[in-house]
């Protein structure tokens, strides 16, 4: 018998790639009223992947009648904690609130490195998982739709800056990204590309080093971009305790990175060498160069890195999780 798992939130490449691994699932997708009224009338799992926020009062509302019903129902609420702090929330009390809430109304809880446990009532941790997320090169090397605007502008600014490829890269549409701390310390010589889809960026810079993209989606230049660039070095500026994707999918073309000293990404830098941790006593331009001094060995270490933190390792995490 399957087993039936409600998410609001659409199963994208990351579960996908994980649920593929399990046996006797059917998810179902849509919206909160079309889920509470199947989670009303049949055992199922309740699967939270992200925070919606829609205000202080209807945002805890929804949660509470989706206790209620999985109470009524015999059914479970399961809770991936992808971000301490979520990118839509403007007021981390009432944040750290409904994650307290979810923590005690959750059955389990996923969390993508142990560094988050900190971050959860102690109550809760008892019921917490750790997963991973896995090698993004299959799902990167798939895409074909083309950004002809991107292509265009791109193009201007290599010939501008007279290079074939840029030094530096940051890919993310997450609008908790902490950009201005790099370009305000990049040095001249070093040309960083940014691509941000979609995301109002409060960036306040004219260095003609630097090109920022943020119109669209940009897809199978990505591809070229990330087997192509030699010594190629990626740049994650997250600071809102969360594990980004762009972590692994720079890790899965043997890129290594450079980060904010920020939990988890300081430690899964660290506890791997798969690149630099920003320390204030050494300057951001010292980290690019020992980078590209000893790339291979950062390459070895982005395999080792996607080798260990695989897809299956994170499904048969999920195996007990979701039983």
């Amino acid at each position: 018998m399957k087993r039936i798992v409600l998410s609001e939130s659409s199963y994208d490449f990351k579960y996908k790639s994980i649920l593929s691994h399990l046996e006797d699932f059917h998810v179902v997708e849509g919206g909160f009223f079309k889920l509470i009224k199947i989670l009303a009338t049949r055992k199922s799992f309740y699967h939270i992947r992200y925070i919606k926020y829609r205000g202080k009062i209807i945002t805890v509302l929804r949660y509470l009648i989706i206790a209620l019903l999985a109470k009524l129902s015999g059914s479970k609420i399961i809770w991936s904690c992808h971000n301490i702090y979520e990118h839509n929330f403007s007021s981390k009390k009432y944040n750290d609130f409904i994650r307290e809430f979810l923590a005690k109304i959750s059955h389990k809880i996923v969390v993508f490195h142990k560094d988050l446990i900190a971050y959860l009532p102690d109550s809760s941790k008892h019921k917490v998982y750790i997963a991973s997320f896995g090698n993004y090169r299959e799902f990167i090397e798939q895409q074909t739709e083309q950004n002809k605007e991107f292509q265009k502008q791109h193009k201007n600014w290599l010939n501008q800056q007279n290079i074939k490829f840029p030094d530096l890269i940051s890919i993310s549409a997450a609008k908790n990204n902490n950009l201005n701390f790099f370009i305000s310390k990049l040095a001249d010589k070093y040309n960083f590309l940014v691509i941000a889809p979609k995301v109002p960026l409060n960036i306040i810079s004219k260095k003609k080093n630097i090109f920022i993209y943020n119109s669209s989606f940009v897809k199978a230049e990505i591809k070229e971009i990330l087997n192509h660039s030699p010594k190629l070095i990626g740049i994650i500026g997250h600071d809102n305790i969360s594990v980004p994707t762009s972590i692994y999918m720079f890790a899965s073309f043997g890129i290594p990175v450079v980060v904010l000293n920020v939990n988890p990404v300081n430690s899964m830098v660290k506890e791997f060498s798969i690149g630099e941790v920003i320390d204030e006593n050494i300057h951001l331009d010292q980290l690019i160069l020992r980078i590209q001094t000893n790339y291979s060995s950062y390459q070895e270490n982005c395999i080792k890195f996607t080798r260990k933190m695989s897809w299956s390792n994170s499904a048969d995490v999920h195996k007990e999780v979701f039983s």
